[in-house]
Order: structure tokens, then sequence, then C-alpha cells
């Protein structure tokens, strides 16, 4: 299982990737990704893979709220170490 911090760098640099005309300098880990359009719907199933990925175990969709991809610190607070279940 990786690190919180591992957990922020690694969503912070791929949506860096997304958002490739945006400045990198702006984004926090409290920047609203998709309501300030840094990432977009159709990038949605990525990053549900990429969080299952990073947390090591799968997602279940049928459990999301659209509050748990807001910014960056959600989504490290819902998926993260401490949102894993075992």
């Amino acid at each position: 299982m990786r690190s919180e911090q591992e957990i922020r760098d690694s969503l912070r640099s791929w949506v860096l990737t997304k958002a490739a005309d945006r400045d990198s300098a702006a984004i926090t880990d409290q920047t609203a990704l998709f309501e300030e359009r840094y990432l977009r719907s159709v990038h949605l199933p990525e990053l549900l893979l990429l969080l299952e990925r990073l947390r090591g175990a799968p997602i279940d969709v049928e459990d999301l709220n659209p509050g748990d991809f807001r910014d960056i610190d959600s989504m490290v607070l819902r998926f993260g170490n401490a949102g894993a279940t075992p």
C-alpha cells in the first residue's frame, strides 16, 4: 500500500497530464478539479482505475458520490489508505 503522500503526488501528476494547458502551479490539494475544468467527465473511468491501482483494492462504483472526486484531498480521504477496506 502506498503512503498518503505518494497517492497525492500520483494524483496531482496524473491530473496535470490531463490538463497540460493549465498552470501547474495553480493546482493545490483543494483545487476543485472538475469545477475548474482540470478534469472532465470523460476522465472519470481512467481516474477510477488509477485510484484502484494506488489503493491496491477495487472500488465499488455503487458506493460513489460526486463529492468523492471534488479535489485531491477528497479523493485521498475517500480512497486513500484510510478509505481502503481490508
